[in-house]
């Protein structure tokens, strides 16, 4: 079936089964949240590939792994929709995982939300923030699909519902779990809706990736095809070539202090080099939080960003022929509705060397596996709107060796699971990427077969697919959760 002829039969069996309500104001909707859950402890090994029979120091044989279950709808038996959990606390993804709320009556699932290993709450050392020294290499992918096998194992063993049917969900490297626990678990995950997911941003795949797509995506929305001003990416462009100049003096620097408000003097031209680091994440996270209304997805539940964020970051910036201090001031500015998203902060902190990624102990799975962590993607300033500075292995080799004491292990996620050519031996996976989202320059973009498909959402950022409906949602958001459900469909009457 074409595309159109998917999108009015969707259209059609969605609306025989969905009551559509329209709200006058979004922010008066009322959402589902681990309010309507149970909370669950699951006890789980802390080494599913090694046999042990005792105990180290900070290395116990179990830990209790954080899950909510949720049965509003639930008969008892049926289909489990299950969250396969990514990089933070499971409570974010409970709050904002609407495509499995809203899709629940109409199959009646029940919902498992799980916490990934050393996010959250779910610790080897309870109450702890993260891995100690010791902990860090059960910080892994398999680890944690592992976990998620077991558990849904165990939860069906002792329901008595060996025979219930699991489509997984996940959003982001949640998303690549997803995928890959639909591959290696066929026998316990029946689908997987896989949103956001980056599976080819791994060196030794086919076909190659080219890390500096990710930040031409972050600059087409920053252009005026995707509602930003007409000049912000000139300006933002010419913006770093004065940052890096004023670097060379200590006056430029004592200037550059003053413009940023720095918690620290800006002291030397690595100071810099970092304070343009923490400014280029900050448009990042704005890219992927591109979504059509306020959210707080991407501030961990935090502060709203404002709807189209990259166009708002872009209003101090639309004045043609900035330079020098103006410049500055208005890069400043624009970062800002990100960077100081509480508009309280009285100063920025720029992050020492080893935290340059400023993203915790993802950058361990970055030294080990190559989990995708876009710090360390190429920039050209030609096709991208930052400056120059290509892929340097080398630089990633000494962080994490400085870091960690360990190198990436820059093949294993090639061998492990291949690149385009080896989706064609699974099935019943739906791989959905937006255009302003800037992972879908790592994510699969056209069908494999006709159970392994994909979807592309013009208007689209980070996996907005799977959030709840909005009022001021575009239309090829509110069809991509309809063709979710429509595959679901298809998949659960096939089995």
């Amino acid at each position: 079936m074409d595309f159109y002829g998917v999108f009015l039969a969707t259209i059609v069996c969605i609306t025989s089964l969905i009551t559509h309500r329209s709200f006058a104001d979004a922010s008066l909707i009322i959402t589902p949240s681990t309010a309507n859950c149970t909370l669950k402890w699951y006890e789980q090994r802390t080494d599913h590939f090694q046999w042990r029979s005792s105990a180290a120091k900070d290395e116990p044989l179990t830990f209790k792994q954080r899950v909510f279950i949720c049965d509003e709808y639930w008969k008892g038996e049926g289909v489990i929709f299950f969250y396969a959990g990514n990089e933070g606390n499971v409570e974010l993804y409970v709050n904002h995982t609407g495509l499995m709320w809203e899709s629940a009556p109409m199959f009646n699932a029940l919902l498992i939300f799980a916490e990934h290993r050393f996010y959250g709450e779910t610790q080897l050392t309870p109450g702890a923030q993260g891995p100690s020294k010791n902990q860090f290499k059960y910080l892994t992918h398999d680890q944690a699909m592992a976990d998620y096998a077991s558990l849904l194992y165990n939860f069906k063993e002792e329901n008595n519902c060996m025979k219930c049917r699991t489509i997984v969900f996940g959003g982001s490297y949640g998303g690549m779990l997803a995928a890959w626990l639909r591959i290696k678990y066929p026998q316990t995950f029946d689908g997987a809706i896989a949103s956001s997911a980056p599976i080819f941003a791994f060196p030794g795949l086919y076909p190659p990736f080219d890390s500096n797509k990710y930040w031409q995506v972050v600059t087409y929305d920053a252009s005026p095809a995707a509602g930003a001003a007409p000049v912000c990416i000139k300006n933002i462009r010419n913006a770093w070539q004065t940052l890096f100049s004023y670097a060379k003096t200590e006056t430029g620097r004592t200037k550059l202090t003053s413009i940023f408000r720095t918690c620290a003097p800006i002291a030397s031209q690595s100071d810099t080099w970092r304070l343009a680091m923490v400014l280029l994440l900050s448009f990042d996270t704005l890219a992927m939080g591109n979504y059509p209304y306020p959210s707080n997805y991407l501030t961990g539940g935090g502060p709203l960003l404002p709807a189209y964020p990259v166009v708002a970051a872009c209003t101090p910036l639309a004045t043609p022929n900035l330079t020098g201090d103006d410049l500055l001031s208005s890069l400043r500015d624009g970062a800002a509705v990100f960077a100081n998203a509480t508009k309280d902060l009285p100063c920025y902190t720029i992050p020492n060397e080893s935290e340059i990624e400023q993203d915790g102990i993802w950058d361990y799975q970055w030294c080990t596996e190559l989990m995708p962590q876009e710090t360390y993607f190429a920039l050209n300033g030609t096709t991208d709107m930052f400056w120059n500075q290509p892929y340097n292995e080398t630089f990633i080799r000494d962080h994490c060796r400085d870091k960690f004491g360990i190198e990436p292990r820059t093949d294993w996620i090639a061998i492990r699971y291949g690149g385009l050519s080896a989706l064609s031996s699974t099935s019943n996976i739906v791989f959905s990427n937006g255009l302003l989202d800037p992972w879908s320059s790592g994510g699969v973009m056209k069908n494999i077969s006709s159970t392994v498909t994909a979807i592309v959402l013009p208007h689209g950022a980070h996996h907005v697919d799977l959030f709840f409906s909005n009022p001021n949602d575009t239309w090829d958001i509110t069809w991509a959760r309809n063709y979710h459900r429509t595959q679901i469909s298809s998949w659960l009457s096939s089995l």
